[in-house]
């Protein structure tokens, strides 16, 4: 009786668990994981697509908040940034623009939306973006 019991118990746990999104299984029985990217809230599909939708949905944000500062000269602005583990935005540096552009970009960053953090094997990880655009 124990053994049929353990025997169900064991067919149950393997039939009910979900497949994690980015890990698949080859049929050389290599397992490969790929890393999940960031997700804007309301961001669905396959992860490229995921990954076009953050970086539509953060240069619309950029686009929609963004001041023109006083010192104001048009020019290439580079931000290297990451998304940590909690979906917030970490700057490390922004490159390129007046002082105040470079101050207006960060703001705005700042005030983006908490988005699901990237994963890898469903363990969230801190996950880079590096933009560039022309303001």
């Amino acid at each position: 009786m124990k053994i049929l019991l353990f025997a169900l118990a064991f067919f149950a746990a393997f039939t009910t668990m979900s497949a994690q999104e980015g890990v698949t299984m080859r049929k050389s029985t290599t397992l490969k994981v790929a890393e999940v990217p960031p997700t804007w809230p309301g961001c669905t599909g396959s992860i490229n697509q995921k990954n076009n939708c953050l970086r539509q949905k953060l240069a619309g944000h950029i686009v929609k908040n963004f001041k023109f500062p006083s010192d104001y000269v048009k020019g290439k602005v580079a931000i290297d940034m990451f998304i940590n583990k909690e979906g917030k935005p970490v700057i490390r540096s922004v490159k390129g623009g007046s002082p105040g552009v470079q101050k207006e970009v960060k703001r705005v960053i700042m005030m983006m939306p908490q988005v699901i953090p990237g994963n890898m094997g469903g363990t969230k990880k801190d996950s880079d973006l590096k933009l560039a655009f022309t303001l």
